[in-house]
């Protein structure tokens, strides 16, 4: 095999496919689900901070009270050495109606900008550039001439380092669990697509000649796939077993006329029974060329009528001047109106056997009958010769079988019958006749 092939096979492999789609469609919705969650940790986060910002700032208010001079005195005790730090990133800042600022040591001399439109949650930056998040609020306290606001910053550069750590477990978290389900799925596919493995290492079976069916057990999806197959195969053997049977078939039904032409040309030459063998065998080439093209037909002709009792007439005529020396007496016993619904040649081939056989091992008559019943044709021919035993019944029906080897011919006449038959969806049985020999009886439907 090529590069190339090899690299088509690659490209087109359903397990590839496969896999690849459902990792593309699992790192997809990975990817999402890690973003949403730290979008919401953070958003957590700073909500949990600025409840922190809060209850400290109410601890600036609780501390806050109002002097003998009417002036504001904020002395708060926060217990956090990070307010009394410069320019440490925590801070508070308390601006009186006068405007008069009094700030945590850690702002130094630095101010943070006031949002006067009401209690709010904000972020800044910080004196040093530092991200800060501010809870800030407008306080009333009796005996000033107007409202105290209070605000209290925190350094969000603690929540960021969070927030990371967060990050960095939750990625590798979903790493892991991306490569444990990048695995399944790779165990997933494979077994999911082990029936269809099975599949192709049984068709290189059959495709070997090892094996002439598919075998094994199939989950309900795979199985009418399986018995498609099966049944293609089966179907395809039946065509290959009429194609060898063809040439058989073809010989039988030329020796008959071929027989005609050599007694004719023994003797004094008949110009038109010798022109009407010539058509016969022509005809039959003919037929039996169109079946082979088809693939030796797969049905019934539609449309077509044949009359049985003057086919039988003339077959009877052949056969009489072939077996001339047994004086053979020839009885037809049928309606001139009825008729089979198919080729001629289907039906001269299935009575001329059936008749030749009868004329060999007639004695002196042989009858040829045919009824209609419930629409079905049914066509016997009967000789008063020495008869058949179960035994001998069973084994004539056999493709070549011949219970006598004395008697000319290849023991192909009841299998190609009951071949044309079953082509027309008909069925051949041999039983006793009343003569005393064999009755051979066709029956075949959707005829009148």
């Amino acid at each position: 095999m090529s590069e190339n092939r090899k690299q088509a096979r690659i490209a087109t492999s359903l397990s590839l496919r496969l896999v690849a789609a459902a990792l593309i469609w699992m790192l997809f919705l990975l990817g999402i689900g890690g973003a949403v969650l730290t979008l919401a940790f953070r958003q957590s986060a700073v909500q949990e901070f600025g409840h922190r910002l809060d209850a400290v700032l109410r601890t600036v208010i609780a501390a806050a009270e109002v002097g003998p001079d009417g002036s504001l005195i904020v002395k708060p005790s926060l217990g956090d050495p990070r307010f009394e730090q410069i320019f440490s990133g925590w801070y508070w800042q308390v601006a009186g109606p006068s405007g008069r600022l009094t700030r945590s040591r850690s702002l130094w001399d630095s101010t943070l900008p006031v949002h006067t439109d009401g209690d709010e949650r904000r972020e800044i930056e910080g004196p040093k550039g530092e991200p800060l998040l501010v809870v800030e609020r407008d306080i009333e306290f009796p005996g000033l001439g107007g409202p105290v606001h209070m605000l209290i910053a925190g350094d969000m550069r603690e929540l960021s380092d969070r927030t990371r750590s967060f990050n960095t477990l939750l990625f590798a978290t979903i790493g892991l669990f991306a490569l444990g389900m990048a695995i399944a799925i790779v165990i997933q596919v494979r077994f999911g697509l082990r029936p269809l493995r099975l599949l192709t290492d049984r068709l290189a079976l059959v495709r070997s000649g090892k094996e002439k069916h598919l075998t094994g057990v199939y989950p309900r999806e795979v199985a009418p796939l399986v018995e498609t197959m099966n049944a293609i195969l089966d179907h395809d053997a039946e065509l290959i077993q009429r194609a060898r049977t063809h040439v058989g078939n073809l010989a039988h039904g030329l020796k008959t006329p071929l027989a005609v032409l050599q007694t004719e040309l023994r003797g004094n030459p008949d110009k038109a029974a010798i022109e009407t063998q010539l058509r016969r065998m022509s005809r039959l080439i003919d037929h039996h060329l169109a079946r082979a093209a088809a693939m030796a037909g797969s049905g019934r002709a539609l449309g077509l009528q044949v009359d049985v009792r003057s086919t039988a007439s003339d077959i009877a005529s052949v056969l009489s001047r072939i077996h001339a020396d047994k004086r053979i007496e020839t009885m037809i016993d049928m309606d001139a109106h009825i008729t089979f619904r198919g080729s001629r040649e289907d039906l001269e081939e299935m009575l001329g056997n059936l008749m030749e056989n009868a004329w060999k091992w007639a004695r002196r008559r042989v009858l040829i009958s045919a009824r209609v019943a419930e629409g079905n044709l049914h066509i016997a021919v009967e000789d008063d010769g020495p008869g058949l035993s179960e035994e001998q019944t069973a084994a004539v029906m056999q493709r070549g079988a011949k219970l006598d080897e004395t008697v000319p011919g290849w023991g192909l006449g009841l299998g190609i019958v009951a071949d044309i038959a079953a082509l027309n969806d008909g069925t051949i049985a041999i039983g006793r006749s009343d003569l005393g020999g064999v009755k051979a009886e066709l029956s075949l439907p959707g005829s009148a």
